[in-house]
């Protein structure tokens, strides 16, 4: 990773942090009334609900963004203005929260980041890139076309495209992009991932603390440095990119149902919808502790917001509220307006989207498989000595006084039913109109083991509690062992993004400032078509992640007519009667013939000398 690229997402990384400390900071100011509110609200809180802050300015601004057909995101200008106006807004509102915590527990947390560098970090600063393909490419394309002037991204196909995944990733990633100059997509890529390795355990630290206040310390350690058992076999660094060639059960490979792995790269819309998921439990308990509805407004819109980044945590997010109001009785109005706030939030994206799915005859399947689902003592066998330790905190849990424990309790109660379901689905074979990925597994296992590590970190504690000395010891052992499964995938991580395996390729020179591609790119935007010579999908296709230009291909290319992931049923036919007749409207051609004399640009490729050239049509 160059040192422009490391600056550029570092100052992405602080952006985030302070513009959403600064939206929490004024909400929260707006409907705390309580001290016991306040006293949930503390500070590792704050910090954690500053994902939801950053989300909800990024949506907010989303929200302009489409109102003005793409006039927002487009401008270079109008993101740092309308920061400038948060911040004057937040400093007229009076005198700020405290931002940073005790001097020692600074310092702690300055130890506890250099080790989740060294682990999650390293693998991306010593290959090159955090990226890899997959679906990252997507959200690159996507985000250019924002960033382009389209309302809403579409996709890579000229005339008939359309895109039903949900923006509020693509909000935040162009939110990133124009509040930093001179950084892009890949970059916030980039940013993004370690904002998660932050994230991820003052997540699990966060929900800790709703029954223990000492535990999220303990909580964190767990949810980043307890692996499973896999390196005994392994017996050398090593980690599988692809569940289909797991060598270790369900350990030391990527999607793991120890969520400890998705601590490394890439960064994907499920994990910054975890640390969603965790903001709104955080934001359910205070307002179903009190009996104020500003609070459960907040805490309705905070779940419809984990839905504008990932459905499937939306689920998890809702059958956690049934489960909350349920076991803490709550019967009154406070219900009314959670759902409500949520369901209003959710329909920015999902209500243009259902009058799509009528207009166009439904969704069809765009996943060709689904992913690997682990048989369930395979799975929890993955979580190492977190399990028992897990299963501990829950006879702990069980010893508080009632009212204490209910809402961690309920959280469990509802994330092990979710993740029942989808083994039921996976055993029973359900079909869901095309949507089975919805109840799939790889959905449910990381709100679970987010949930196990909070448990976990009760039960250190109470570890600790008994003696000083023995309690240290203890610990010390479990974060030990624990982490040198992370430690080895670490290590081979950064081996395969070095040696550009398993899809790791965003490091190439192909790919870098000045190459082929990105030259090309610049020269292009969302409303260009392209078309390469010998129909090279791949060429074409990076093309589209760096621009946001469409893509012509010879229908012989794409025998199933939907390789740029139509979503729509009616589109789809419409675009394979298009596509079977190959009679685009190109705008540029990108070919391997040559050399021009007057190129438009001209580069190596995979080894190849290729030009751009308008198409002369």
């Amino acid at each position: 990773m160059s040192s422009k690229v490391l600056l550029l997402a570092t100052a992405q990384v602080v952006l985030f942090g302070v513009v959403g400390r600064i939206v929490v900071d004024l909400l929260l100011g707006w409907i705390v009334r309580r001290d016991d509110l306040v006293r949930r609200i503390g500070t590792p809180e704050r910090w954690l609900l500053a994902s939801f802050g950053f989300t909800l300015w990024a949506v907010f601004l989303m929200l302009i963004h489409i109102a003005t057909r793409g006039a927002l995101f487009s401008s270079p200008w109008a993101v740092p203005v309308a920061t400038l106006f948060l911040i004057g807004a937040w400093i007229r509102r009076g005198p700020a929260t405290r931002w940073l915590p005790q001097r020692t527990a600074v310092i702690a947390v300055m130890g506890f980041a250099v080790v989740l560098l060294g682990l999650y970090a390293s693998p991306a600063l010593g290959g090159g890139s955090s990226l890899r393909t997959g679906d990252p490419p997507w959200h690159l394309g996507w985000t250019e076309q924002i960033l382009a002037g389209e309302p809403l991204p579409v996709g890579p196909a000229p005339q008939f495209a359309a895109n039903a995944y949900p923006w509020g990733l693509h909000a935040v990633f162009a939110t990133l992009v124009r509040s930093v100059p001179a950084s892009d997509p890949l970059i916030a890529h980039e940013a993004l991932h370690l904002i998660l390795i932050a994230s991820i355990p003052l997540a699990a630290a966060c929900l800790a603390r709703l029954v223990n206040r000492r535990a999220g310390w303990t909580a964190a350690l767990a949810a980043s440095l307890i692996g499973g058992f896999g390196w005994i076999e392994a017996g050398t660094p090593d980690f599988v990119a692809s569940p289909l060639d797991a060598r270790y059960g369900a350990d030391l490979v990527v999607a793991s149902p120890n969520s400890l792995y998705e601590l490394l790269p890439p960064a994907l819309p499920r994990e910054l919808g975890l640390v969603l998921l965790a903001c709104a439990a955080i934001l359910m308990a205070a307002a179903l502790s009190q009996r104020g509805l500003l609070p459960s407004l907040l805490a309705g819109i905070a779940i419809g917001a984990v839905g504008l980044v990932s459905v499937p945590m939306l689920l998890s997010a809702v059958v956690w509220l049934v489960v909350a109001v349920v076991v803490q009785r709550v019967r009154d109005r406070r219900v009314g307006v959670m759902v409500g706030a949520a369901i209003a939030t959710f329909a920015l994206w999902a209500a243009p989207v259902a009058v799509d799915y009528v207009r166009y005859a439904g969704f069809v399947d765009v996943s060709p498989r689904l992913g690997v689902e682990w048989p369930l003592g395979t799975a929890l066998a993955s979580w190492g000595l977190l399990l028992p330790l897990a299963i501990g905190g829950m006879v702990v849990l069980m010893t508080q006084p009632g009212v204490v424990a209910r809402d961690l309790t309920a959280f469990c109660i509802a994330a092990v039913g979710l993740v029942a379901l989808a083994l039921a689905r996976s055993a029973f074979d359900w079909h869901l109109l095309g949507n089975e990925t919805l109840l799939h597994q790889g959905r449910f296992w990381p709100p679970a083991h987010l949930l196990g590590s909070a448990l976990t970190g009760i039960a250190l504690v109470t570890v600790y509690g008994w003696g000083r000395r023995t309690g240290s010891a203890v610990v010390g052992v479990v974060l030990l062992v624990g982490a040198i499964s992370p430690v080895f995938a670490s290590v081979d991580l950064t081996r395969t993004i070095r040696e550009r395996k398993n899809g790791f390729l965003y490091g190439s020179r192909d790919l870098q400032d000045g190459s082929f591609v990105r030259t090309a790119a610049e020269r292009l935007d969302p409303d260009d078509v392209i078309r390469a010579e010998d129909d090279d999908a791949l060429l074409a296709f990076y093309l589209f992640q760096f621009s946001g230009a469409r893509i012509a291909l010879d229908p012989q290319t794409d025998p199933a007519g939907n390789l740029w992931r139509i979503r729509f049923a009616e589109l789809v036919e419409r675009w394979r009667e298009y596509e079977s007749t190959g009679d685009f409207a190109v705008d540029y051609v990108v070919t391997k013939r040559g050399p021009d004399p007057d190129p438009l640009v001209s580069g190596e490729f995979r080894g190849e000398h290729w030009e751009m050239l308008p198409s002369g049509d």
